[in-house]
């Protein structure tokens, strides 16, 4: 991976946490279970930090995934653009940051839409019945106000992420293009595709 490809690559991911809809705003984000399986899920990515090298996203601490990223503290995501057939792979430590001064910061600057999801009644992944009501009463379908998120926040955990290996690849009938870079050995090296 280039230098260049490697500004390419952040510049996308922070063009990501601006963009709605752009491709690499949902990536699949895996941890490891119990059992030693990757497991995945999509989550939306909140910060790309080319100068730290980290992604930010938010869970929830009833989730088994903070389990699973306190237990074992490595994550990879994978973000991909169908429209450009462009593939971006990440490896790197998770860090859990729960009630403190980096979970406070994301809390204040999170929609309140996004901090009603932590106002859910039950665990995530939890079974529940089918006329159970999932937000408190009220909450259904409307944002809560400030001081009714509040109460969300006890369960609201960022996760960051400091990449220390990003791969990327262009899909062409040309010819495919791919590039690795490992930050902690500062090495650059194209792969064959």
């Amino acid at each position: 991976m280039t230098t260049d490809e490697r500004a390419l690559v952040w510049a996308e991911l922070q063009s990501a946490t601006r963009q709605r809809d752009h491709s690499f705003r949902q990536p699949i984000v895996l941890s490891v279970d119990e059992e030693g399986y990757p497991a995945g899920r999509v989550l939306t990515l909140r910060e790309a930090n080319p100068d730290t090298r980290r992604l930010r996203f938010h869970i929830d601490i009833r989730s088994p995934k903070y389990t699973h990223w306190a237990r074992q503290p490595v994550a990879s995501a994978v973000f991909y653009n169908q429209a450009e057939r462009w593939q971006v792979r990440t490896r790197g430590i998770a860090e859990l940051h729960h009630q403190n001064d980096i979970a406070r910061a994301a809390w204040r600057a999170s929609h309140p839409m996004c901090k009603r999801t932590y106002l859910s009644q039950a665990p995530p992944g939890l079974e529940i019945d089918w006329d159970a009501p999932v937000f408190p009463p009220g909450l259904e379908r409307r944002r809560p106000t400030d001081q009714e998120a509040e109460a969300g926040y006890s369960n609201f955990v960022v996760l960051l992420v400091e990449v220390y290996e990003l791969d990327s690849l262009h899909l062409s009938g040309q010819g495919h293009r791919r590039f690795r870079s490992e930050e902690e050995h500062h090495s650059v090296r194209r792969l064959a595709p």
